[in-house]
């Protein structure tokens, strides 16, 4: 019992406080608040290298091989343009090669395969392979070859009946079709295939913004056109054009990129200039060019009706108010007097319109900005990259 009561003496009994120097204490404070500091610094360190850390993608690399046909503006445009933007934004490969430089190594690396207005022979063998292969086959064309008429070498090329047979052949068996025309959408898919996507292609505005547009430093009309050969569609255009000529006298002058009707080549207020630059040197041109009206003639034919937009993107994109011809390309697109002019496709028509444009300064002006303000919203690059990873690569 007594032994009891000394233990609890014990245990009740206090241990006197220790009482730490100046010294002591200013050690243990330091290393409190170098821990804390530390922590803090280990904190800021991690948070810095999250976010300058490479973002771990949530899929893996879309891998795509590009088998064109041959190197023209509508390749760059159509494809290289939205698939390098995609490249930049996205998880994506892509290279493009033309038919007679593809290996079947080239295709088994690939996820999705992209045929651009292939018609050989040769390179229908290639979308066999890849359909052995499981790859996802896309066609993109934005011509319609079975309407094409073989009055021009073009039109006689297409016209092979082995071609055309091979083309109808690309349209039926790809997985999907990409066209930029809703018409030529509607025919594919009445016809060969059901799986027809549309949306049409796009400006770089971000690129066409860093280039400078010339200030006009006369009051002179200057009326353009720029793009290729297309005799037959500008045959009522010409008639109006001489007419607009000997009315105005030297008030209005033309300008002509990569091509001039005949009739018009030597006339002392036009002016010509041959096309075949690259795209994008070709676009700051035209940026530059501050017309004051652009043309876009389209004659009234199924081959026509299948076509892009393209006059229409490009010419709102660089501020130029537009005439163009009353057809299924432009109509859907152009509201009159508002962000373009459409006119019949009749030298009466033309004549009627340029005119109405040339006396009428501020309906320009008023096309001029609303016609960039629609390109804008409906032609972006951001838009059609979107279209592209929705409708073509699923991402």
């Amino acid at each position: 019992m007594a032994l009891r009561k000394k233990l609890r003496s014990v245990k009740s009994r206090k241990r006197p406080a220790v009482r730490l120097s100046a010294f002591q204490q200013g050690r243990i404070t330091g290393f409190q608040r170098g821990r804390e500091d530390g922590f803090a610094q280990g904190r800021a360190n991690a948070a810095k290298k999250s976010a300058t850390a490479v973002a771990v993608p949530e899929h893996p690399a879309a891998e795509v091989l590009v088998i064109t046909a041959g190197f023209i503006p509508s390749l760059e445009i159509g494809v290289i343009q939205p698939l390098s933007a995609l490249k930049n934004r996205e998880n994506l490969r892509f290279d493009v090669k033309q038919e007679d430089q593809v290996s079947h190594e080239m295709i088994e690396a690939a996820d999705t395969v992209i045929f651009v207005r292939n018609v050989e022979p040769a390179a229908y063998a290639l979308l066999e392979l890849a359909k052995r292969l499981g790859k996802r086959t896309v066609y993109v064309i934005d011509d319609n070859f079975l309407e094409i008429q073989p009055t021009t070498a073009v039109g006689q090329y297409y016209s092979d009946p082995v071609l055309r047979e091979t083309f109808i052949k690309f349209l039926r068996n790809v997985h999907i079709v990409k066209v930029d025309a809703q018409e030529l959408g509607a025919y594919i898919q009445e016809r060969f295939n059901r799986n027809v996507v549309y949306f049409p292609a796009s400006v770089d505005f971000e690129w066409l913004d860093e280039q400078s547009r010339r200030v006009k430093d006369d009051e002179q009309i200057v009326i353009g056109y720029e793009g290729g050969a297309k005799e037959e569609d500008f045959v009522p255009v010409t008639a109006a054009l001489s007419k607009i000529l000997d009315y105005y006298g030297g008030f209005v002058r033309l300008e002509f990129f990569g091509y001039v009707p005949a009739s018009l080549a030597d006339h002392p207020s036009v002016r010509f200039e041959e096309g075949g630059m690259e795209y994008k040197d070709f676009l700051k041109k035209l940026n530059r060019c501050n017309w004051d009206i652009g043309l876009a003639p389209l004659g009234d034919n199924t081959f026509n009706k299948g076509k892009t937009n393209n006059k229409l993107r490009e010419y709102g994109a660089c501020r130029i108010p537009g005439i163009y011809s009353n057809s299924p390309v432009y109509a859907p697109w152009v509201n009159q007097g508002e962000t373009g002019y459409l006119v019949p496709h009749t030298e009466k028509g033309w004549f009627e319109g340029i005119k109405d444009m040339i006396e009428n300064p501020a309906m320009r002006i008023r096309i001029r900005e609303n016609a960039e303000a629609a390109a804008r919203q409906h032609f972006s690059l951001t838009t059609c990259i979107e279209n592209w990873k929705k409708f073509i690569f699923k991402l």
